[in-house]
Parts: C-alpha cells; structure tokens; sequence
C-alpha cells in the first residue's frame, strides 16, 4: 500500500513563510550568546527545502548504539524521516516518519506496523509575543518527530531555551565539520529532566552551522566518558527533492494500529 503524495498542501497556523530575525550570521569572533540562540531559533527559514544525514552513537549500560537517520523536507509541512538501527542492520529494520502537514504516516519494520494520525495541535496560545521568552513555543513552519534529533537539530529553539541556556555556557570559537563551518559552544552542567545525569560533570558541546543556524555536533559527557556523539555528516540546504521522496510505502501485510 502506498501513500500518495500531496500536490497542494492546505497552510495551517505557523506555516506561512517565516523570515530570520537575523539574516547574517552573527560575527565570528564575538557573537553574543543571545544573538546565537536568535540566529539558530529562526535556523528552517533559511532554506525551502533540506537533505540531512545524521549518525547518532549513544553509550549506555549495555553498550554503543547506533542509530542513522535521514531527512527529507519541504516547507510547508512536508517531511520524511527514515531511521535505521545499527544493531538491527542484519535485518534491514527502520522507523519511517511522513508528514504532509496534516496527518502522520509511521511504519515500523520491526513490529511491521503502520499508523496514520492527525498532526499534533499545539498548545492554545502557546506562541503568545506577551509571555516570556522562556514560556513561548516557537512556531515551525514543517513538523519533524517531537522529541526526535532531527527535530531538535533542525528546529533548535527548545535546545537553546531548556539545556543550554540553563548552563555554564561559553563559545570556544569556529570550526569546520564535514565541510562546513561551524560555532563550537560548551555547556557545562546544563539542567536536564533525566535525573541520572544531572552531575557537576556533565556537560555539552555544541556545533552550530554558520549559514544555517542548525546544530551540526552534540557531543555529552560525564566526567571523561563520552554517552553521545551526534553528527550531521551531511547537509544540503535548498536540495531539489522529488515529490516520490514523501512517499510511504507500507507491506500489505503491516497491521495497522492507531
């Protein structure tokens, strides 16, 4: 069963064209923090559409993980993501993600099963220019998985507001990952949620693409032992992207659940 792709996607609350607050990016040799969460917050409306690969290692009690994600979007609204499992490989398991902005489409190759669901609402009010900076949701203009790297990559406002803004933070500087320029911030002993990490010796750094605004590196510590290692190994702003690419192939066999 195939899901056809959208030719006219209707725009919903927070799609319309955004323009960045800043256009340039911030001076290399001393940016302010505060400039830095601006440039990166507005990081999806430099670009109509985007290719993403992302390889995202994690250490954990019961070894390295691996996880490779891919990225297709297109504003407004279209997006697919495709996850593989390192641990998986032999089997050819992976998560697929399809947006057209209105509904989500999910199949999942290990339990072989498919969902379509509506698109999340967000919070009524949310977006309000009244509330503090902290308190606002930041409007997208294409939805990614909530809670997802590439969503926290591609759409960085909630890393800069809830993680590093919480932190000891400093900029160490610009350099050059897979081909492209980077800001390198460190964060030292950022607040989290995940109680098991919340140590003195825990701390981030950051890779902020220059042109973008979107996060190249996340790489987290504690003490001297590395837990995560996430890097874009490759991105391309403005990629031509077929309408083929949103689609979402599922076996007629997949049970579907909701």
């Amino acid at each position: 069963m195939s899901t056809p792709p959208t030719k006219a996607l209707a725009v919903r609350p927070g799609h319309a064209s955004q323009v960045p607050e800043l256009v340039v990016a911030p001076s290399p040799e001393a940016p302010s923090l505060s400039e830095l969460f601006t440039f990166m917050r507005d990081a999806e409306s430099r670009f109509a559409s985007l290719r993403m690969r992302l390889v995202d290692r994690t250490l954990g009690a019961d070894g390295e993980r691996v996880e490779y994600h891919e990225v297709w979007l297109r504003h407004p609204g279209q997006a697919k993501v495709v996850t593989r499992f390192d641990e998986l490989a032999a089997h050819g398991a992976s998560r697929v993600w399809v947006s057209d902005g209105t509904t989500v489409r999910i199949y999942d190759s290990r339990s072989r099963t498919a969902s379509a669901r509506p698109v999340r609402n967000r919070v009524r009010g949310a977006t309000d220019p009244s509330l503090p900076t902290f308190g606002q949701v930041h409007p997208v203009q294409t939805e990614l998985p909530m809670e997802s790297l590439p969503n926290t990559f591609i759409h960085p406002n909630g890393l800069c507001r809830n993680v590093l803004a919480t932190a000891d933070l400093s900029l160490l500087g610009t350099t050059r990952l897979n081909g492209r320029e980077i800001y390198l911030l460190r964060a030292d002993h950022p607040r989290t949620t995940k109680i098991l990490i919340d140590r003195p010796d825990h701390d981030l750094e950051v890779g902020v693409d220059r042109f973008t605004g979107i996060v190249m590196l996340l790489i987290e510590r504690v003490g001297e032992q590395v837990t995560r290692h996430a890097e874009v190994t490759a991105l391309e702003p403005d990629a031509p992207i077929a309408d083929a690419a949103f689609v979402l192939h599922v076996p007629e066999d997949a049970h579907t659940i909701f």
